[in-house]
């Protein structure tokens, strides 16, 4: 695999830096820095969990982000209502079974190179049921953005026409009740749309007039499916150019309209459906957006944070 540049290599480098606390995070979303305040669900929700393996006997996971069975419960319970409470989606589960009030999680780890879930089922006892599989290359450090991830596509349902769209609002949602992601954000002022248009400027700055460059940003926001492998370099930059994107249009139009499209809209034609604009005209905004974004903090300011952070979390590689 080639490397990136520097510059790159640093943004990622504190990307990758916020997975290594180990402090729970709240979200609310109309704090400006995204950090989120847990409020109540419209429903109570029993949470009942099924487990392919004994995994906390089996393995060493004190370094994760779920170090015990009941961390991870926890977690799971946590996670549902910041969901439904961030993302406004309290009706969730009433194309499912309006008259469930039980979740069940399968839950399966494995050496799987990425997590993911599928879609939630009503089960023959009456439950929701969701089923997960975590990759251990994901869950080995204190700091959570698979788990919250993955929920989020399943209080979600159904799949978007766009699966930049709705990988987008995953990793919008998991960056700010992700374990440790939300409070680094709060404690130091930082903007989280800011923090990672600045990385995705660092990423495509060299390719922007290539053609490589050009697939890439043709890709953000349209119909259909994974154009690139998700392990690859590519796979990764089309992760962080589909947040961009998404915290973007939350930004310029609102949560609810950008809402409406990931859950309603049918294909591109609804971008002018549910936010007045046109998916061309909005791309073509964003990608301006990004070029002449001017970050609120300097990498080094960035870095000086995080390591404050960490030393005070007990943080650190």
């Amino acid at each position: 695999m080639k490397r990136r540049k520097k510059v790159l290599f640093a943004v990622l480098s504190l990307v990758i830096l916020l997975t290594i606390t180990s402090c729970t995070a709240a979200a609310n979303p109309a704090d400006p820095t995204g950090a989120a305040q847990q409020s109540p669900l419209q429903k109570g929700w029993n949470c009942t969990f099924h487990y392919a393996g004994d995994y906390w006997n089996c393995y060493d996971l004190s370094k994760s982000f779920i170090p015990t069975q009941s961390d991870f419960e926890t977690l799971v319970a946590s996670y549902i209502p910041q969901i439904e409470t961030l993302l406004g989606v309290q009706d969730w589960y009433t194309a499912i079974d309006a008259d469930a009030d039980t979740v069940l999680v399968n839950l399966e780890m494995g050496g799987t190179p990425h997590s993911m879930v599928w879609s939630p089922t009503k089960g023959s006892d009456g439950t929701i049921e969701f089923s997960i599989l975590l990759s251990f290359n994901q869950i080995k450090t204190p700091g959570d953005r698979a788990l919250a991830h993955e929920l989020t596509h399943s209080v979600l349902g159904r799949s978007c026409f766009s699966n930049s769209l709705e990988e987008g609002i995953c990793d919008y949602t998991a960056a700010r009740i992700g374990v440790n992601y939300s409070i680094f954000f709060a404690e130091n002022g930082i903007d989280i749309m800011d923090f990672y248009t600045y990385d995705v400027k660092a990423a495509l700055e060299k390719i922007y007039d290539t053609e490589k460059g050009s697939k890439m940003l043709d890709s953000i926001g349209r119909s259909g499916g994974y154009p690139y492998s998700l392990q690859t370099q590519d796979g990764a930059m089309w992760y962080e150019c589909s947040q961009s994107f998404v915290e973007y249009l939350v930004k310029n139009y609102g949560l609810d309209k950008t809402m409406q499209l990931i859950r309603e809209g049918k294909g591109e034609e609804d971008y002018q459906t549910y936010l007045g604009i046109s998916y061309e005209e909005v791309k073509e905004a964003w990608i301006a957006y990004v070029k002449n974004c001017e970050p609120q903090y300097t990498m080094e300011e960035y870095r000086k944070m995080a390591q404050s952070f960490f030393e005070v979390n007990g943080g650190g590689d």
